[in-house]
């Protein structure tokens, strides 16, 4: 009956996937519905992850969906997304 926190286990989990990745890869993307993060942690997360392992551009930010009946966007969760600069 464990419980798991991605907040306790996100980055051992980041890097058990870099050990099974290829050795030259594209893009490496993660998205989060859960509020234990900030977009900025999540950033802060995969720079000190797969960034450090894979140099390249990582873009990180808020996923939303817009209300078709204002110009409001209502919140859904966050991604950080990296890729080799090509």
């Amino acid at each position: 009956n464990e419980v798991w926190r991605i907040e306790e286990k996100l980055v051992d989990l980041i890097n058990l996937t870099l050990e099974v990745i290829s050795d030259n890869p594209l893009f490496y993307i993660i998205n989060s519905y859960t509020s234990a993060f900030s977009p900025i942690v999540l950033h802060n997360v995969m720079e000190t992850t797969v960034n450090k392992s894979y140099p390249g551009k990582l873009t990180s930010g808020e996923i939303g969906l817009r209300i078709q009946s204002s110009n409001l966007i209502l919140p859904c969760g966050i991604f950080s997304r990296w890729e080799q600069e090509l």
